[in-house]
């Protein structure tokens, strides 16, 4: 497990991917998979760092990557908490994505992204550590020929 606390900082966006690859380098995680992890990541904590607290104001951040091993099937879990105002991701409607760009509200893109990335989203607002967004990403084990 890996785990970075900052503040919720653009200029923190580098160490935070920084994780993922370390986590995908000591795994020997398939590119396609460490590209998935990394577009999840920047969404998710591009979102908190422009969306959790008031402008102007920066607040903590935790980004925590663990391959998780034991059960079917192994799987990376990526966990953001937060202090900021409550807000429950998974709320967003899914993006229609079908309908032209002039059409669709502003937005919304990058949750429906991690939607489609990952393979479970889980979301609760904890008494202490704040918004917690955890999301799972199975590991499909390469095809024997």
């Amino acid at each position: 497990m890996s785990r970075i606390e900052c503040l919720a900082e653009p200029a923190h966006l580098p160490v935070l991917l920084a994780l993922v690859t370390e986590l995908c380098r000591r795994e020997h995680l398939d590119d396609t998979t460490c590209h998935d992890l990394q577009l999840i990541v920047e969404e998710a904590c591009v979102n908190v760092m422009h969306h959790a607290y008031p402008a102007g104001q920066a607040g903590p951040l935790a980004l925590e990557a663990r391959l998780v091993q034991d059960g079917d099937p192994r799987r990376v879990v990526l966990t953001l908490e937060d202090q900021g105002r409550p807000f429950d991701p998974l709320s967003v409607a899914p993006a229609d994505t079908a309908a032209p760009a002039e059409a669709r509200a502003p937005g919304g893109l990058g949750v429906h992204l991690i939607r489609r990335l990952s393979h479970r989203q889980h979301y609760q607002r904890h008494p202490r550590l704040g918004n917690v967004f955890t999301i799972e990403k199975d590991l499909v084990p390469p095809a024997t020929h």
